[in-house]
C-alpha cells in the first residue's frame, strides 16, 4: 500500500508541475489575443494542459510503482 501512495504523490506533484508548464508554452504558443488586442480567458489551453497533465501523471504513477516493485524484489 505504501508503493501506491507514494506513487500518487509523485505523480499529482508531477501533474501539477507539468499542467503549468504545459499550460504556459501553450499560452505563449498561441496567446488568447482577440484581432483588436484584447484578451481572453485561454480556455483552450487550459483544457489541453489538463488533459495532457493528467496522461504525464499516469504514466508518471505507473513508472513509479514498476522502479518501486523491482526494488522491493531485490
Amino acid at each position: 500500500m505504501k508503493i501506491y501512495f507514494i506513487s500518487f504523490l509523485i505523480s499529482v506533484l508531477l501533474m501539477a508541475l507539468s499542467g503549468i508548464v504545459i499550460f504556459n508554452i501553450l499560452d505563449y504558443i498561441d496567446p488568447p489575443v482577440t484581432k483588436e488586442g484584447f484578451r481572453y480567458m485561454p480556455t483552450e489551453s487550459l483544457f489541453k494542459s489538463v488533459f495532457f497533465s493528467i496522461i504525464i501523471g499516469a504514466v508518471v504513477f505507473i513508472t513509479a510503482v514498476r522502479i518501486q516493485r523491482q526494488g522491493q524484489n531485490k
